[in-house]
């Protein structure tokens, strides 16, 4: 007998041995009132020869029986739905500051207005060296570590030892916790006499209250038409979506309808409470608006209420259904589809149990947008009709009567370099951290917009800071260097003045929106 064979042989043993060392027993799992997954968990809790977590184990369990659904039915822990809540309730107990980690230092970018923090006296700039007399600086301390440190129950205090340029000791801060608002408008103003701009990044519970605030401030300022930026914005709660969209709609307009396996066709209507249902809409998405962001796309194009200008959006149109479990972990569940009100279905096409391959074909769409090949197969079978009678498409996804393709706007290497790796904005964020002295002459931010202007000293500095990291600067055209110029400035007036002041400038070199403002659409 070779050695070879033997060795097989007793493999196969020992792998017997292994099994049969008890008699094996049958179980009549159904007798006992229970699912053969709850007698496997009992049983390895009540016998398994070492402890074991079981909670660990049943969320693994959970995790993969909805991996092999569709890719948005998921389990998620108790900690995972709270901080994923806190963006859809619209605000989170904390200090509120706005921070960057620099060289292992939490360097305070800018205090939320009104916030606790501001209320203290912390100022933009501020480096936080000490949290409850515990230093903080220098132990490659990482954003989720910033966020456990300061966040926390409303009321409950928190101590900050702070050094300040200015200053030869550390400041000390006593700072008590509060409710802190996210604003999901991140902008609205006037980009001309006419034409009001609504940015909204996503569709939380505080939404519509903050869309409808904007549209009678902006009223107000005698808009005539909009433009409602959804670039960018993953979606969020149906109520918000539904609520926005009625705003633009007239009385019984359909916004959307859903349908599932379980669950009958139920439609939602538009009521007579419209603050803007006259008046030109532009509606922009890109490939990352998706769900709610679908449903208000698709509703004012398939009413003719809006022009939908952009890049195809995501194609997210599964509903799903919240459960939350005794110990606050959550199931969601997808339960139906969503339709816009020609019949479209919003979900692009996926394989149940491959959420990989769903999500790397939305990743190859950015090589597809690359070569200005993203469109859809404009087969029979995919042609929908309007209120009006024009032709739309489904496929997935909300395709856009204007497109405006991702290749449209060819910039140098060079250009491209410096904004891929962020270096116009780190270059400002340093500059304002050694010299913010230079602009406390400007009282607002308005005055800093009229006033201030990005000097030739000031650009060659950012190419020289650039060059050293190691990017090749040389092809930047005379255009580019104006955009940069610009978006220096922009950022300069977001880390001092707010997000409403890099909008008001950016918006100058905003493509899509300067695209816009030049169709005869508006």
């Amino acid at each position: 007998m070779g050695r070879k064979y033997i060795i097989i042989l007793l493999v196969a043993l020992i792998a017997i041995g292994l099994v049969d060392l008890l008699m094996p027993k049958v179980v009549d799992v159904s007798s006992l009132g229970q699912s053969k997954l709850d007698y496997v968990i009992n049983m390895i809790n009540n016998q398994y020869v070492d402890q074991v977590n079981i909670d660990s184990l049943q969320d693994k369990a959970i995790r993969n029986f909805l991996e092999d659904l569709d890719p948005h039915s998921v389990y998620m822990t108790k900690e995972e739905i709270a901080k994923e809540n806190e963006n859809l309730q619209g605000n989170f107990d904390g200090i509120g500051v706005q921070f960057r980690i620099i060289e292992d230092t939490i360097v305070v970018v800018q205090p939320i207005v009104g916030g606790p923090s501001a209320k203290a006296g912390i100022m933009a700039g501020d480096r936080i060296v000490k949290v409850n007399d515990s230093i903080v600086c220098g132990k490659n301390i990482t954003n989720e570590d910033v966020f456990k440190l300061l966040k926390g129950k409303r009321g409950t205090k928190v101590k900050l030892a702070i050094k300040r340029s200015d200053s030869k000791k550390l400041l000390h801060f006593t700072i008590k916790r509060d409710e802190i608002p996210i604003h999901s408008v991140e902008y609205s103003g006037m980009i001309n006499s006419k034409t009001g701009y609504i940015k909204l990044s996503q569709f939380s519970a505080t939404s519509h209250k903050e869309v409808y605030q904007a549209l009678i401030n902006l009223k107000e300022k005698g808009m005539q038409e909009l433009i409602f930026d959804l670039r960018g914005n993953g979606g969020g709660y149906l109520d918000a979506a539904i609520n926005i969209a009625d705003e633009f709609l007239p009385d019984g307009d359909l916004i959307v309808y859903t349908k599932g396996r379980a669950k009958g066709r139920q439609d939602y209507f538009a009521s007579s409470k419209g603050i803007f249902e006259k008046g030109k809409i532009i509606v922009l998405i890109d490939e990352v608006s998706a769900s709610a962001s679908e449903i208000v796309a698709g509703a004012l194009q398939d009413n003719d209420r809006a022009t939908i200008i952009g890049r195809r959006s995501f194609g997210k149109g599964l509903v799903q259904e919240q459960k939350q479990l005794l110990d606050g972990s959550v199931v969601r569940l997808t339960v139906s589809r969503y339709y816009t009100p020609s019949g479209r279905c919003i979900q692009r096409p996926y394989t149940n149990g491959d959420s990989e391959k769903y999500y790397m074909d939305f990743i190859e769409r950015y090589a597809q947008m690359e070569n200005n090949s993203d469109t859809i197969s404009h087969a029979d079978s995919l042609k929908y009709k309007t209120k009006k009678g024009r032709i739309v498409y489904g496929g997935g996804g909300i395709e856009p009567d204007k497109e405006l393709s991702y290749n449209l706007y060819k910039r140098s290497e060079s250009y491209s370099l410096l904004i891929r790796k962020g270096l116009i904005y780190k270059y400002c964020f340093d500059y304002l951290d050694k010299h913010r002295d230079e602009f406390t002459q400007f009282t607002s931010g308005d005055k800093f917009i009229n006033e201030f202007s990005v000097s030739e000293k000031m650009y060659k500095e950012m190419l020289h800071f650039a060059q050293n990291q190691e990017v090749n600067t040389s092809t930047i055209s005379e255009k580019e260097k104006k955009e940069i110029k610009l978006l220096i400035k922009s950022y300069f007036a977001q880390n001092i003045y707010g997000d409403e002041y890099f909008y008001k400038l950016y918006l100058q070199i905003d493509d899509d929106v300067q695209k816009v403002l030049k169709t005869k659409e508006l």
